[in-house]
């Protein structure tokens, strides 16, 4: 991404898989469309490093929480996907996460930062989904 003109994109945290967090200001230049259109084929299409997709028992966790984020209060906490969705709107989502081969694409209207997200978090007993750790 830096190499095509997206300067101060960040790196990946590490242990947060395809974790990133980008500001809409990033999202929203012209620069950061073109990067993210040249840099797609770089993305994988399952896990990352070419791992399986996610299990049945790992979405069904994940549906759970996303279910219980979405009673917390947290109504634009996202469905996983088994796999990496190939259609991928470029300045929609500030955070693309991998946990254990699925997806979870928030979306850029989303607070991750909120106090409210993270008493969401605790009280559906979830990782700290798109948050850095």
């Amino acid at each position: 991404m830096r190499a095509n003109g997206v300067t101060g994109f960040p790196d990946p945290t590490p242990g947060n898989g395809l974790g990133f967090e980008i500001s809409s200001g990033t999202t929203s230049s012209p620069a950061f469309h073109t990067a993210v259109a040249r840099c797609q084929k770089l993305l994988p299409i399952a896990a990352p490093g070419g791992g399986a997709p996610a299990s049945r028992q790992t979405i069904t966790k994940l549906l759970r929480i996303a279910r219980c984020m979405r009673a917390h209060g947290v109504h634009q906490f996202p469905d996983p996907y088994y796999t990496r969705p190939a259609d991928i709107t470029p300045g929609r989502y500030s955070v693309i996460t991998d946990f254990d081969g699925a997806f979870l694409l928030f979306p850029r209207t989303m607070n991750l930062q909120a106090p409210a997200y993270r008493r969401a978090l605790t009280a559906c007993g979830a990782p700290p989904l798109g948050l850095p750790h």
